[in-house]
């Protein structure tokens, strides 16, 4: 009878430390898959560079130098330059938008969006405000010290 008794300490002994095991093993491997699904943070390109970004999710950095709104209500924001001759763009569908565009124009921007071509110019069709973050706003040269921007 002892025997018996002997023989089911070591079996549970062996079970247990088998489920530690085995639960050891599961942890490790739910760790490692949460480092496989580090959030890369999108490539953060000058406006310049967005037609070589076509088909991918990046960051553009940039002033923007124009803001306009169609009769449709689609705003546009141009950096690189005014329209036609800018060389990127983001589009603000006016159906997206329940709420006035803030002004853009003058500042310094990121958006972040796929890029896309229309009309051979890379654009990014933005969907809400929260994709776009000012970083600063340009004071005009002839601007007075102390003054606030338009």
């Amino acid at each position: 009878m002892r025997s018996t008794r002997c023989n089911e300490v070591k079996f549970l002994f062996i079970l247990k430390s088998s489920m530690v095991r085995t639960f050891a093993i599961f942890i490790a491997l739910s760790c490692a898959g949460l480092l496989a699904e580090e959030v890369v943070a999108p490539l953060v390109v000058p406006p310049e560079e967005t037609a070589g970004q076509v088909g991918k999710t990046v960051t553009v950095k940039g002033k923007v130098d124009g803001q306009k709104s169609s009769k449709a209500g689609n705003t546009y924001l141009n950096f690189g330059g005014k329209f036609p001759n800018h060389v990127f763009s983001c589009l603000l569908r006016a159906k997206n938008f329940t709420d006035p565009i803030p002004m853009f124009e003058g500042k310094v921007v990121e958006v972040t969006g796929m890029v896309t071509l229309y009309e051979g110019k890379p654009q990014i069709e933005l969907t809400s405000l929260s994709a776009i973050r000012v970083i600063e706003e340009v004071v005009p040269a002839d601007a007075p010290p102390g003054q606030p921007t338009p």
